[in-house]
């Protein structure tokens, strides 16, 4: 926690996995911003495909999205600081019985919990289904 009982701001693997999740919802609010421009968020992904550090492509997508009128920036679109769910919520088991689907390269964080009659999502770097795993 940071100092005012506020949580910390999300890691890189956070980060690139809400880039992961939520791409085309990122796309259209750059393109509906004042610059219009997918630039940041496509160095995002260029930087995760050429296996290169993307924290810094994913402070410029923040600043952007801030910029552009969205005060949580990228954080908005991480499961972090008191979201309903994370990888491990509150009441499950600690024992690796759970069913889940996560980045297939292990580069970020993104999960997907399956649901009935719904295709697993792929990822959007690499544009491959997401690896099953057990919680």
């Amino acid at each position: 926690m940071a100092d005012g009982g506020e949580a910390a701001a999300p890691g890189e693997a956070e980060r690139l996995a809400a880039v992961c999740a939520h791409l085309e919802e990122i796309r259209a609010d750059l393109r509906s911003g004042p610059g219009g421009d997918e630039g940041p968020v496509e160095r995002v992904l260029a930087a995760a495909r050429d296996g290169e550090d993307s924290a810094g492509t994913l402070a410029v997508l923040h600043a952007v999205l801030q910029a552009d009128g969205d005060p949580q920036g990228l954080d908005g679109y991480t499961n972090h600081a008191g979201a309903t769910r994370s990888l491990r919520p509150a009441g499950i088991s600690t024992t690796r019985a759970e069913l889940v689907y996560m980045c297939p390269a292990g580069r970020c964080a993104r999960y997907w919990w399956p649901q009935p009659a719904v295709s697993v999502p792929q990822c959007a770097i690499s544009s491959t289904p997401l690896h099953q795993g057990r919680l």
